[in-house]
């Protein structure tokens, strides 16, 4: 028989064994937004797909339309109310609730309505490597369109030659404030207020062209070679504009995203003290960034690309569910990869 201490050792170093054995396996203990790094005892875990049906959602809780007041989640799994479900995943802030947690049956912001936020992920390419490093902060860039049911934003197919229609679809973009960047497929269309716009277009016209007024004020356009470039002088106030009749339509729509940071965009990792689950707002040091291109993920349409994000089955039941960890899983980007370093934690710890 053991004596009393002897055996109260072997208990807690038993206790320490299972502990130790159990922590790779069990939820997250890394917060949402960190980077997975060397040593880091999820390296390793197998992930597995996310449903076809994730997507990006948020909830237009203020002035309709996408705004610095609207949560945003990844929305996981069909609901056909179109609310939020059960185990979604909040990005955003709201109220006191961290990003990175799940959404419960008991939550306030349960069965809320939920529009698809067009989105894409990519990252700030620090170095210059034109890869992405450790070092690279991630984004959820939203990429405004028009949509005849809901608010317009900045990128809209209507005739432009139509009266009626040339004062709507504008929104509030910075101007481009850094210098001339000369790199294939950017370019710059530049109006009579010296606004400059920054674009992945080749301008056919430099000159703009009054087409219109607006309270008062100029409506100026640019022609280019994918799309016109319409401005409000004395305003940030500006508009791109496809042919509706023009046959790729679509795939000219995602070639036109807009390649720098803007407001509102989320921060999914941090960079310096902006951290991750925050919205990027006008002055912000990351604001109007070069986003490295092409995208890590995109959620442009119906078909979304889960391919790159993945989840670790903590429980083994099979499924994705409240307890299992969310990753984006890059560089590796494999639907059944493994956690490697550099991997972005999409989910924070369960408490």
């Amino acid at each position: 028989m053991f004596a009393p201490e002897r055996r109260s050792l072997i208990l807690t170093l038993l206790l320490a064994f299972v502990i130790v054995m159990v922590s790779p396996s069990s939820s997250s203990i890394y917060p949402f937004g960190s980077k997975v790094l060397p040593g880091d005892l999820d390296i390793g875990r197998p992930l597995f797909r996310l449903p076809a049906e994730t997507t990006v959602a948020y909830w237009d809780i203020g002035t309709p339309g996408y705004d610095e007041r609207d949560p945003v989640y990844l929305h996981i799994g069909h609901s056909a109310s179109g609310t939020t479900n059960a185990n979604d995943v909040r990005l955003t802030f709201i109220d006191n609730v961290s990003p990175g947690s799940k959404v419960a049956f008991q939550d306030f912001d349960m069965n809320k309505p939920l529009k698809q936020l067009y989105s894409i992920i990519s990252f700030l390419d620090i170095h210059g490597s034109r890869a992405y490093d450790l070092d690279d902060p991630i984004y959820l860039h939203h990429i405004d369109r028009m949509d005849h049911s809901d608010h317009p934003d900045y990128i809209c197919f209507e005739d432009f030659e139509n009266p009626a229609d040339m004062m709507t679809g504008f929104s509030e973009r910075l101007p481009f404030r850094g210098r001339e960047i000369s790199l294939p497929g950017l370019g710059f269309a530049i109006f009579t207020d010296n606004y400059k716009l920054f674009i992945s277009d080749k301008i056919l016209d430099k000159k703009p062209r009054k087409v219109g007024e607006m309270r008062g004020l100029a409506i100026e356009m640019v022609p280019g070679l994918k799309a016109n470039y319409f401005h409000v002088l004395g305003t940030w106030l500006i508009k791109i504009q496809i042919p509706k009749d023009d046959e790729s339509v679509g795939s000219r729509w995602e070639d036109l995203s807009p390649q720098f940071i803007q407001t509102n965009d989320i921060r999914l990792s941090s960079m310096g003290n902006l951290i991750a689950g925050t919205k990027v707002t006008n002055f912000d040091a990351d604001q109007n960034k070069i986003l490295a291109w092409p995208p890590l993920v995109s959620f442009l349409g119906p078909v979304i690309d889960t391919a790159k994000l993945g989840f670790f089955d903590v429980n083994g039941n099979g499924v994705y569910d409240y307890e299992d960890d969310l990753y984006l899983n890059v560089p590796s980007g494999e639907s059944k990869g493994v956690v490697t370093v550099n991997n972005v934690r999409l989910s924070g710890p369960i408490l």
